[in-house]
């Protein structure tokens, strides 16, 4: 999982227009290295506003025009990021959807000769799929099938979203450029599991500051 930090690389980051994926674009791009953004279409509520955010990001870093990729017929399997009849919250797992990104995102590297992979997977996981032990067994069974090694990074895997949210501060990350609400509404909805994620680590940001145990950006 881990690769050489010296190496300069080009590396396929999946990028959803949110927090994570958009501060490990930055962080690679400030290690000097190459990096090719690739957006998953699954049908999901939030798509619009995703990809809206995932262009502004790129824009903003000065990546080139992140790859648009869609899969169809995913309202089949029920969940509450494609089917707004369901729970937002409770319903908000999307069988092997990581799996899907990484494979997609394997699939589109081998087609340009890159190798690398990038996900901007946290600490603390909600679903099986957002384990370090799933994507180790992701990239071996990917390089497998391509019969090549592909590598899939998790640079911000050791971190919180109130670690992310700082780190994006700190480097001046336009915060308001990013999206993040499952819902996919102008104004977040403040239920889905994202939304309760993100106001809860905002909270815990904004009273460690006012505790001095955290320095601002």
């Amino acid at each position: 999982m881990g690769i050489h930090e010296a190496l300069v690389l080009k590396i396929v980051l999946l990028s959803s227009g949110g927090v994570d994926s958009s501060l490990t674009m930055l962080m690679l791009r400030q290690r000097g290295h190459e990096v090719i953004p690739l957006h998953v279409n699954y049908g999901h509520l939030a798509e619009e506003r995703e990809w809206k955010s995932c262009l502004a990001i790129c824009n903003y870093l000065g990546v080139a025009q992140p790859i648009r990729i869609g899969i169809s017929g995913l309202e089949h399997i029920p969940s509450g990021l494609t089917d707004d009849s369901l729970d937002i919250e409770k319903c908000a797992f999307l069988p092997t959807r990581n799996l899907l990104f990484v494979t997609l995102g394997a699939a589109y590297a081998y087609s340009i000769s890159c190798r690398v992979i990038a996900i901007g997977i946290l600490s603390n996981p909600i679903f099986p799929d957002q384990t370090m032990d799933f994507l180790q067994k992701a990239e071996t069974c990917i390089s497998s099938s391509l019969g090549v090694d592909m590598k899939i990074l998790a640079p911000l895997m050791k971190l919180d979203k109130r670690d992310t949210l700082n780190l994006a501060l700190k480097h001046g990350l336009p915060l308001k450029l990013t999206y993040y609400c499952h819902a996919g509404k102008e104004q977040p909805c403040g239920k889905c599991i994202s939304c309760k994620e993100r106001l809860a680590a905002e909270k815990l940001l904004t009273d460690a500051r006012h505790n001095g145990k955290l320095r601002g950006p």
